[in-house]
């Protein structure tokens, strides 16, 4: 890190005029070092084609292309990174331990990743992985569930002494192990799979191992309602792909074909704009609005509501 700092002030100087991006990655740079004091030789600014992740995969297809991730690329590229994702030197190059999204951001925006160099063999690097998955928000249990079983395959322990390393009680990483066979072609159609709760998972991994016909009446379901949606409406709403699945697992109400996952629902359109959908769900109407408007935009919707109620 010290290093870093030297040349690019040698850079900075040598410029001969104002440079917005050298004074933006030296200005990082000394905050790095100020903060991490007599750790500051940990730290260095990295290539992203040097970095390969080799450790279990720890998220689900798409993770890289929806919304979450985009807004942590627009703020690295404002802001630059703030943390720094872990790494070990194998000898040759560079093993991610945590802080993937962060990696794939920097590849993206062409620049440098900021990496913390720790010594860590294999099981170390597992730990870390499994330690900052602990903290993000958004892991869901699918997502668990396939991390453990490649550890299990890779580490080559019983299931209980793995949970212990982990600190879970093995009946529930049993179920997590149990989940990780939850199928990948109901997992390719849902727009947004870690909403799938692990209840809701594991009611339909017992619903598929029970009826061998359940699968295809799951996947047949889905992709009927997926074509009833049309792209042009921009898809099919998540949770009403998430509450098809159930229905059809539970054997509850499931639409025929030729139906629409839900008949009682009506696309709201303004300017050829999507802003929501209205559906009757039981004794209730559900209305939800599209993920495309701004915060600001749904909450001068609902502050008009009470003045509608007037007019009637």
């Amino acid at each position: 890190m010290k290093e870093r700092i030297a040349r690019l002030e040698a850079d900075l100087a040598a410029a001969g005029s104002a440079n917005q991006a050298l004074e933006k990655e030296l200005t990082q740079a000394r905050s790095v070092a100020g903060t991490a004091g007599d750790s500051a030789d940990e730290f260095l600014f990295l290539d992203p084609g040097l970095v390969n992740d080799t450790l279990p995969r720890d998220r689900l297809p798409g993770a890289f292309d929806g919304p979450e991730f985009l807004a942590l690329l627009e703020d690295i590229r404002a802001n630059g990174q703030n943390d720094a994702i872990t790494v070990r030197h194998n000898g040759q190059g560079y093993e991610i331990a945590a802080g993937r999204r962060r990696l794939e951001a920097c590849r993206r925006l062409g620049i440098s990743v900021l990496a913390r160099r720790r010594d860590l063999d294999e099981a170390a690097m597992l730990r870390v992985q499994f330690s900052e998955n602990e903290r993000r928000e958004d892991i869901s249990a699918l997502e668990r569930a396939r991390w453990f079983a490649e550890v299990r395959t890779r580490m080559k322990l019983q299931g209980r002494d793995l949970a212990a390393q982990f600190g879970l009680d093995p009946s529930t990483f049993s179920l997590y192990l149990r989940l990780s066979r939850f199928p990948p072609e109901i997992t390719e159609r849902l727009r947004a799979p870690r909403r799938l709760a692990m209840l809701r998972a594991r009611r339909v991994m017992e619903a598929i191992d029970a009826d061998a016909g359940m699968l295809p009446r799951i996947l047949a379901a889905l992709d009927r309602q997926a074509q009833a949606a049309g792209p042009e409406e921009g898809g099919v709403d998540p949770d009403e792909q998430i509450a098809l699945l159930m229905r059809v697992a539970e054997g509850r109400g499931v639409p025929s074909p030729g139906q629409s996952g839900n008949p009682k629902r009506r696309h709201v359109v303004h300017q050829g704009q999507r802003i929501g959908t209205l559906t009757r769900n039981g004794g209730q109407w559900v209305f939800r609005f599209a993920t495309s408007l701004p915060d600001g935009t749904v909450q001068r919707l609902a502050d008009r509501l009470p003045s509608l109620l007037q007019d009637d």
